[in-house]
């Protein structure tokens, strides 16, 4: 086989094989800064499926290079390994006539028996440059995106682009990475009898004026600006004043200079409120997610598009948080594609429509294939 149409066909021949698989990772336990075992299985693959020897680097990712013809351009093809669910999760599939469903099954376990079997369809294929597959961590939650982080610091000058491969969210396609900043805040204080004491500051009740003011902070709505608090923890009983209180703070934005002022505004008000109060303020960053986009004409946008029109299917690009947020933040091409349609993501009904698989996989193997053979050469 020569054409690039004939070794998709074959692939898709193999659709049984690769749901089993994407079932099989599925059932493997990954969660967030956890991805060991997830991880020794896409090894295990790599090697039986014929694509080298699998590395690990210290962040904790596993990578394969197919190397190809010289000239040509190198592409870097990812799925992430970690999932929001905690080691003890049931992570047990189920199969109902084109659906899965279980924890994880589309975000992001698909992506990554995907990930695996194009690289095995694509393995052979005549006149192309090298492909990269990487399994990464630390794509979910507090993650930071620090598998994606390293694969640049390995990758980043050769690769020519980068596909960020999604089991969910077909047609839905990325090309822009929404940057984030999220921080720990904690309030300090002494404790006091909630009675006896009355009137000492409390670390709770300044944690509240703090979360009301965060509320009324104006964001613009274009370029899309949030903020969201999504934990808060602290105190120790019913009657005590409360001498220590924290929340975790996730800030958003497709623009970097909003996301800065919003993230100045934020801080502020920590201080401030916690002068007002009479408590100390502690703030730790726990997450960088730098941001990128590229131009809705930018080549690599432009060929995606034109291979989906080729297969009868149309590409709905946005801006979303995902791990081509590292090469776009460089400058680099990079797009997030998915493969089926998901329903309940991160959640334990979670579930994938895979009647669309098919196209999925056809769509993101001829653009692999066609980037592959396209002459390039590194910075």
């Amino acid at each position: 086989m020569t054409n690039a149409d004939e070794f998709i066909s074959h692939l898709l021949t193999r659709l049984p094989a690769i749901l089993d698989e994407a079932v099989a990772v599925c059932e493997v336990p990954a969660p967030p800064f956890a991805e060991e075992k997830r991880a020794d299985y896409v090894a295990q693959r790599v090697t039986q499926l014929g694509l080298g020897a699998p590395a690990r680097d210290p962040a904790g990712n596993v990578t394969c290079v197919l190397p190809g013809a010289p000239g040509r351009r190198r592409v870097l093809l990812s799925a992430h390994l970690d999932t929001v669910f905690p080691a003890e999760t049931s992570l047990r599939v189920r199969r109902d006539g084109n659906w899965l469903y279980g924890p994880g099954i589309g975000d992001n376990s698909l992506g990554l028996a995907a990930m695996l079997w194009l690289g095995r369809a694509l393995r052979d294929l005549p006149d192309r440059g090298d492909l990269v597959l990487a399994a990464n961590v630390g794509e979910e939650g507090i993650g930071d995106l620090r598998g994606a982080k390293a694969l640049w610091q390995t990758h980043g000058r050769d690769a020519g682009a980068w596909i960020i491969l999604e089991g969910a969210s077909f047609n839905q396609g990325a090309l822009g990475g929404t940057g984030s900043r999220r921080y720990r805040v904690t309030y300090r204080t002494q404790a006091g009898h909630s009675w006896r004491d009355f009137g000492k500051p409390s670390a709770i009740h300044a944690l509240g004026r703090l979360i009301d003011q965060i509320s009324h902070v104006d964001v613009p709505r274009s370029p899309k600006t949030t903020f969201n608090v999504g934990v808060i923890e602290g105190g120790t009983s019913v009657n005590t004043i409360a001498p220590s209180a924290s929340l975790l703070l996730d800030m958003r934005s497709d623009d970097t200079p909003a996301l800065k002022r919003l993230e100045h505004a934020a801080l502020a008000l920590v201080t401030s409120i916690a002068d007002a109060s009479g408590v100390t303020a502690e703030t730790e960053l726990i997450g960088d997610r730098p941001g990128g986009r590229l131009a809705p004409d930018h080549w690599l946008v432009a060929r995606a598009n034109e291979i989906a029109r080729g297969i009868g299917q149309t590409i709905e690009w946005g801006s979303h948080s995902t791990d081509a947020n590292v090469p776009l933040s460089q400058g680099a091409a990079a797009i997030t594609l998915g493969l089926a349609r998901g329903e309940h993501i991160h959640a334990a009904e979670e579930k994938v429509d895979v009647s669309v698989l098919p196209d999925g996989l056809r769509q993101v193997g001829l653009l692999l294939a066609s980037l592959l053979r396209d002459e390039w050469h590194a910075r």
